[in-house]
């Protein structure tokens, strides 16, 4: 059990990353109206994405934990302050005296099991929030235009681009106040320039 509980945590803690990172394409490409079966990010852009996600997730609830501690402890060493001055042979006052019990316990704690029961939560949290992170990077793309220039061999085009895949580039351009999404093969590209971005108006009130 001591190897498989290390093996399997890192394996699930793993597919949580995955799962953020593909939930955040999903939940992006999505709010562009475009089913995320057409969209192939590279499988280091999952990682990479639902890491970030996974690790904030992870970070806050490593804060949270910790004031919980120290606020704790606090309490504790108050209590127990208070307790041996006002009444020195209560249990609280003697709390000292059991600390051996107390290790003794804590080597019966099932800390394999409570780990597994905390990455399942991280990875349904990691899940929710990349939902979120998905469509808030949507409305960016919609307020703000990230105009691009892609030149093949029989035209050229200036649009709005918003999603780079391992294998395309996806833009758009607003035409009689609707969004027309698009979408060109890198293959096919010769030059892809990339320019400033510059507010969106009129994409955001369609957002």
């Amino acid at each position: 059990m001591k190897i498989v509980e290390p093996i399997s945590s890192a394996l699930l803690i793993t597919g949580c990353v995955y799962a953020a990172g593909t939930s955040q394409n999903s939940a992006f490409m999505r709010e562009f109206g475009i089913n995320p079966e057409f969209s192939q990010p590279s499988i280091d852009k999952i990682l990479y994405d639902g890491g970030l996600i996974t690790f904030e997730i992870f970070y806050d609830h490593l804060k949270l934990f910790f004031l919980l501690f120290f606020i704790i402890a606090i309490l504790l060493a108050v209590a127990w302050s208070v307790a041996k001055l006002t009444s020195p042979g209560s249990a609280i006052a003697n709390i000292p005296s059991y600390f051996g019990q107390i290790k003794s316990a804590l080597q019966y704690t099932p800390l394999g099991f409570l780990l597994l029961l905390y990455i399942i939560y991280l990875c349904f949290s990691s899940y929710q929030k990349s939902q979120e992170v998905g469509i808030k990077l949507s409305e960016t793309f919609m307020e703000r235009c990230h105009w691009v220039i892609l030149k093949d061999k029989e035209s050229t085009t200036k649009a709005c681009a918003f999603r780079k895949d391992k294998d395309s580039i996806w833009y758009y351009n607003i035409k009689d106040g609707d969004l027309n999404i698009n979408s060109k093969l890198l293959t096919e590209l010769g030059q892809v320039t990339y320019l400033e971005p510059q507010k969106n108006s009129i994409a955001s009130e369609l957002h």
